[in-house]
């Protein structure tokens, strides 16, 4: 759960207020937030199924039919954007590449050996070590390279592909030899490359919804034995978030071939990030698969 607060400025009274989001459970196949506006007085909740065009908006407090709801509305609508079927498939590779430029990663903290970048890694990895078997791992959206370099830093034999054109520009130099350009829809290794775990942390969001199958295939084609993820499933305000959908779904679309499993560290996984649930580390196993399947 979270809470996202956006300015509101009122043009006649020229009053300053805010509108607060808050919430972000899933409950099947939608995700619930309630909403406060400060400046006009209005509340009430924003229930996001991913099946349909546009969320539904129930007002508590105020006027729905008023000028002032019926723009909120439409802030609302633009805002919740990612949760809907379809409505991120006309984002281009080259809107893409020129989001996840070295700029965006050094925006993001995740380029400039930020304090903050580094501790929360190094809290996931201690999590993830205790849910696969020790082996070659590949970091998938590697970013400047933290994951691997910590990972090496374990005594791991540890790579990494990112989808950012200048990746050997904002790598840390302790990793450039071991990262390359790359995306989940045509990574850059082979089978012969011998990966035993793929980590996807924060990644499964920014594929592009019509795009999730070839993912899958190129993990099947890779041959990994375990993937570990950490999935966004609701946080739409972070650029790139163009996928958010319910574990569920996201098992579905790993299916056949991989299948979420509870191992017995999933305790202590979740204890790690104090129980939030949003915070928890998923396990894909590879399963065999039927031949004609």
């Amino acid at each position: 759960m979270f809470e996202t607060r956006y300015p509101v400025h009122d043009q006649t009274t020229n009053r300053e207020g805010e509108l607060r989001i808050a919430g972000g459970i899933w409950s099947g196949e939608a995700c619930v937030f309630e909403f406060c506006e400060t400046v006009f007085g209005m509340s009430g909740s924003i229930t996001c199924d991913w099946r349909s065009q546009l969320p539904l908006i129930e007002f508590v407090e105020g006027d729905p039919n008023c000028s002032n709801a019926q723009d909120l509305v439409s802030q609302i609508n633009k805002l919740m954007r990612p949760f809907h079927s379809g409505a991120c498939l006309d984002v281009t590779e080259e809107e893409l590449n020129k989001l996840y430029s070295g700029d965006y990663h050094k925006r993001m903290n995740l380029a400039v050996d930020d304090d903050y970048e580094i501790r929360f890694k190094r809290v996931m990895l201690d999590q993830a070590v205790q849910l696969v078997p020790k082996g070659k791992v590949l970091d998938a959206g590697c970013s400047a390279g933290e994951t691997v370099r910590q990972m090496r830093g374990r005594g791991y034999d540890a790579w990494g592909f990112d989808l950012c054109q200048d990746l050997l520009e904002i790598a840390y130099p302790e990793v450039r030899d071991v990262v390359r350009v790359g995306s989940v829809t045509n990574i850059p290794f082979e089978p012969s490359d011998g990966f035993d775990t793929l980590f996807a942390l924060d990644l499964f969001e920014h594929v592009r919804e019509d795009l999730v199958p070839q993912m899958v295939r190129e993990f099947e084609r890779l041959n990994v034995r375990y993937i570990v993820a950490h999935i966004a499933l609701c946080e739409y305000q972070y650029p790139g978030h163009l996928t958010l959908r319910p574990m569920s779904w996201w098992d579905r679309q790993m299916g056949p071939c991989f299948r979420r499993i509870q191992p017995e560290a999933a305790g202590p996984v979740a204890g790690a990030f104090g129980a939030d649930p949003s915070r928890s580390l998923r396990v894909y196993e590879r399963v065999a698969v039927p031949a004609g399947i």
